[in-house]
């Protein structure tokens, strides 16, 4: 491996710049049109133009990445943490042509994209899974099999990546249609299904490392309840994320999945759990998530490194090591969106972006650089740990005082009045507990 494509954007292609250089491997990165002056363009050893504006033509075109790899002279191909990273169909044309990805193999991909296959794996394992209809026919709007469900309801993509919830019959078959073109273009196939709504839940995912063979790590529960659409915007990490028990349970189940289904690699299994203990499985992701970084803090490792070396076929020495979380850490993103509804991204150039000494960030967008809906919407990470969740949410909360975020719309506002919200200081809140925030 001498040359590697990166085909992301953001703080972790800046990242992943500096952990190839570390191996004396030269990167590679892609840009779109209004990315010009991205960080990570300069960054990088080389840079391909993908000759485009939209995401469409430019992160999400696959012969486009694969043509940058070529030109580049790259042999391998990073897809970072989003876009095409579990796409089976991106790898087998990369595989195709000559390349190969640091991903868990094509077939890996399909197992994880397939959510029936994965219900079905967990309920052999006798794993909670939330009632779902089969996949829709094509032209079905739902209605027959959503009496059964009852309402409100979910409808999802078969291979992940879309959820609509829907509160009447009358809106259903909207829905329905909504969600299979949204499918068709994020992961190449419109199907669809229905899933009934578990109310009053936390979103947790459980990250598992498995090296291969009976090697496999569990390295704690994250809490992605404070999310917007498919964007977390408070992630923890910590011991009192789930009561132990319930912890030892969840751990346990994911590695037997992550086992049955073969999949090696970084894994996040993710859950949604209520506060009377109750868990169901959401689903299964094979790739690294902007939560690797406070992995990486609570547990002192590196797992942009782990990924490289799990590629290579390096041995991870793990054997015998702590997996269980030492501390309690929290990330917060700092996002460019509108608080008013958490969801559109009005244009503006970022003038000023002061952040908190002392505290482990990681910036995704440059001083001066337009930023648009097509551009990258995450500006900065920030994480904190401490010995106690509120020993850290107290030092999150005044770190954020000394942010200063100036030239565009972002949701600053939105975390300080969730780190203040009285529920969520006392861990009784669910996923509904930015809501009330968004439009203050």
């Amino acid at each position: 491996m001498n040359r590697i494509l990166l085909a992301g954007r953001g703080e972790l292609t800046r990242r992943l710049i500096k952990a190839f250089r570390s191996r004396g491997i030269e990167t590679c990165a892609v840009f779109s049109e209004p990315e010009v002056e991205a960080p990570w363009v300069d960054e990088a050893d080389y840079a391909v133009y993908l000759n485009g504006a939209t995401l469409d033509e430019t992160y999400l075109h696959s012969q486009r990445l694969i043509s940058a790899a070529h030109d580049s002279g790259a042999s391998v191909l990073h897809p970072g943490y989003c876009f095409l990273a579990e796409r089976a169909d991106f790898i087998a044309e990369a595989n195709a042509a000559n390349l190969r990805v640091i991903a868990p193999d094509r077939a890996a991909l399909e197992r994880i994209g397939d959510r029936f296959l994965v219900r079905k794996a967990a309920e052999q394992l006798g794993i909670p899974v939330i009632p779902a209809s089969a996949p829709l026919p094509d032209g079905d709007d739902g209605m027959d099999v959503a009496g059964q469900i009852g309402l409100p309801l979910y409808v999802k993509a078969v291979a992940g990546g879309v959820v609509l919830r829907v509160d009447t019959y009358e809106a259903l078959p909207a829905a329905v249609r909504q969600a299979r073109a949204r499918a068709a273009l994020v992961t190449g196939s419109p199907a669809v299904y229905l899933s009934a709504r578990v109310g009053e839940v936390r979103q947790i995912g459980t990250t598992v490392v498995r090296e291969g063979g009976d090697r496999a790590y569990v390295l704690g529960h994250h809490d992605k309840s404070v999310q917007v659409g498919f964007r977390t915007w408070i992630e923890e990490l910590g011991p009192e994320i789930v009561p132990t028990e319930l912890a030892e349970r969840m751990g346990q189940e994911a590695r037997r999945l992550i086992e049955g289904l073969q999949i090696d690699g970084i894994v996040r299994v993710r859950w949604a759990v209520n506060h009377a203990g109750g868990h169901w499985l959401l689903g299964v992701s094979g790739r690294l998530t902007t939560g690797y970084s406070l992995t990486e803090e609570v547990f002192g490792i590196d797992l942009i490194d782990t990924q490289i070396r799990l590629s290579l076929g390096e041995p991870l020495g793990w054997e015998g090591a702590e997996t269980e979380p030492p501390m309690h850490g929290i990330q917060l993103r700092l996002l460019h969106v509108d608080p008013a509804d958490g969801h559109s991204r009005p244009a503006g150039v970022l003038e000023v972006l002061e952040l908190p000494r002392g505290v482990r960030a990681s910036v995704g967008v440059g001083i001066g650089q337009a930023c648009t809906d097509q551009t990258e919407p995450l500006l900065a990470t920030l994480i904190f740990t401490g010995p106690t969740r509120q020993a850290t949410l107290v030092k999150a909360r005044a770190a954020l005082e000394q942010v200063r975020i100036e030239g565009v719309v972002h949701n600053l506002s939105v975390l300080k009045a969730v780190l203040g919200d009285p529920d969520f200081w006392e861990g009784h809140y669910n996923v509904d507990v930015v809501d009330p925030y968004l439009g203050a």
